[in-house]
């Protein structure tokens, strides 16, 4: 009996979790998504998003690899030569933005084999069936200079003074705990917050909504993402509609 009401108890939480927000899509796995975007979505379009930089597909040691042409874009490491040459996908609304409004991401609710509990990302992807739909969203995904996913971290997307250029001529810049990306990808990343906000109740502070509404109108639609938004909605089935 004690082990039927904790199998119960257990199962209480993953209840809630679907209860609370409508899954816009049957996507669920990450590693998926990125399978996904590279095949469905960017396979005509291989281009970085910070910088502009191609990228190709090569074979190494029996795998498959995406990596960076800096010639391209003038793109120079800054910290991490060996980052600053790989693809990375990166989410545009932070794993942690959307990740720590969750209960497994604050809370215990996991446990491993020895019988440690544990929270965080892994206990999310586990047991939250919310947290793998944002997750694997892949409006929320952009191919990425990986020294950038890396130096950007979860940080908030913002104005900083001066014009630094610490990866050559890559236009993206990381002060303290802000980033900022160059002006014709600005509006890009509104959208995608709205979206992410629209979708699933992630919270934008006032300050930084202020900033994405001037965003959103300085650097309106592109026809590469009005492309992608329709390639993308071809596969999840829902819309960003904020790309019109």
């Amino acid at each position: 009996m004690i082990k039927i009401l904790s199998i119960i108890f257990l199962l209480f939480p993953i209840v809630s979790f679907c209860n609370e927000i409508s899954i816009p899509h049957s996507l669920k796995s990450f590693s998926k998504s990125k399978k996904l975007m590279k095949e469905k979505v960017y396979f005509d379009h291989q281009i970085t998003f910070y910088c502009d930089c191609k990228y190709q597909y090569i074979e190494k040691d029996g795998k498959t690899e995406a990596v960076i042409d800096p010639i391209s874009c003038n793109y120079k490491p800054y910290r991490n030569a060996k980052r600053g040459e790989t693809l990375e996908w990166e989410h545009i609304v932070p794993a942690h933005a959307f990740g720590s409004t969750r209960e497994c991401w604050r809370q215990p609710l996991c446990e491993d084999s020895k019988g440690k509990k544990y929270k965080g990302r892994k206990c999310c992807e586990k047991i939250d069936p919310i947290f793998r739909a944002m997750q694997a969203d892949l409006y929320n995904i952009q191919p990425v200079v990986g020294e950038l996913n890396g130096d950007r971290q979860n940080y908030h997307f913002g104005i900083i003074p001066g014009e630094v250029r610490n990866y050559g001529a890559c236009d993206f810049e990381v002060e303290g705990k802000l980033a900022e990306p160059k002006e014709d990808i600005r509006g890009d990343i509104a959208r995608t917050y709205f979206y992410m906000e629209d979708t699933y109740n992630i919270n934008i502070s006032d300050k930084q909504r202020k900033l994405f509404i001037i965003w959103d109108k300085e650097d309106p639609v592109s026809e590469w993402e009005k492309e992608r938004a329709k390639r993308i909605e071809k596969i999840q089935g829902n819309k960003n509609k904020f790309i019109e």
